[in-house]
């Protein structure tokens, strides 16, 4: 099983815009809103098709305040970058003020939501499709995959069954082996009574790609038979999705591969306007202007004002 996308929040689409842009080179493909909330808008990176296990998203929510990381939640992501492309990167985000630690095949550093973020040396490869072109940074270091993130959780062995369980998924110290470098490492908390409450740089889930529809809707009744705590199966337009509370109280989505974010608009101008799956094109004209009374028309400067209260899991 592979990574599919992983979703957080934000306070500020535009420096969000530009940090992962214009510093990491990812390519804005989804310029959208949240599907449970169209108040809210939702922003989709990754290689130049938006290929799935390259994609980060993230909520934008100006009114968040900082976030508190109490008995359960999800902490940073790793990202693949090519190997001997380290020095680089470090280079690269020191002349953006961006300050780095790093090991013998790793950078860390965390973004402007004061997400962490590790960069992980891999033999990935890009293929000439998924080359993001006038970004600046050449293919030879341009980012490659999302490799995974960290559950935190009160009980590790309850965690474990679920990915042993329901996803047939091996563990091995606590490591949920996904394909190749990808992994989720599950922790384990150690304030059990402190709260945690969403705020700037939160994670609101991590999802695994399954093979097709029919794969999703095989974990949606095993899941069933197993007693999980199933939250929904929604249908998102550019993929379906399953969302599955694990033990930890952490939201995991499983996902589809297809139809993929060319749905609805062309490859070509991925990200260059407001993106709507079709069952909310009926809405574009509500959408836009909504947006437009803040000055948003998604062309995009990522400049916003003020949204509604948020409601998160597409």
């Amino acid at each position: 099983m592979q990574t599919h996308h992983i979703s957080l929040l934000t306070k500020d689409a535009k420096q969000n815009i530009h940090f992962y842009t214009q510093v990491l080179g990812l390519r804005l493909v989804k310029n959208s809103v949240n599907q449970e909330n169209i108040h809210i808008r939702h922003l989709f990176y990754g290689d130049y098709l938006g290929t799935p296990g390259s994609v980060i998203t993230f909520f934008v929510v100006p009114l968040l305040g900082h976030r508190t990381d109490g008995n359960h939640f999800i902490n940073g992501f790793r990202l693949a970058i090519p190997t001997g492309s380290k020095t680089f990167w470090k280079d690269r985000l020191f002349d953006n003020g961006i300050t780095t630690m790093e090991t013998s095949n790793e950078l860390i550093f965390n973004d402007p939501d004061q997400i962490p973020i590790t960069m992980v040396e891999t033999d990935n490869q890009l293929t000439e499709w998924q080359i993001v072109p006038h970004n600046g940074i050449d293919p030879k270091y341009q980012i490659s995959r999302f490799l995974g993130t960290e559950l935190h959780v009160p009980d590790v062995s309850a965690s474990q069954a679920f990915f042993e369980q329901l996803l047939h998924l091996t563990v091995t110290d606590n490591i949920v082996e996904l394909e190749g470098a990808e992994q989720i490492k599950l922790v384990a908390t150690t304030d059990f009574e402190q709260v945690t409450r969403f705020g700037r740089g939160s994670i609101d889930h991590v999802a695994l790609r399954v093979a097709n529809e029919e794969e999703l809707l095989q974990y949606y009744q095993l899941a069933q038979e197993q007693g999980w705590d199933i939250e929904m199966y929604r249908d998102r337009g550019w993929f379906k999705s399953l969302y599955i509370r694990e033990p930890g109280d952490n939201r995991i989505e499983l996902a589809t591969p297809t139809p993929g974010f060319s749905l609805d608009e062309p490859i070509l101008t991925l990200g260059n306007s407001l993106g709507l799956p079709p069952k909310f094109e009926s809405q574009r004209q509500t959408i836009m202007d909504y947006y437009a009374k803040q000055g948003i028309d998604f062309s995009d400067d990522g400049d916003l004002s003020s949204q509604d209260n948020f409601n998160v899991e597409n």
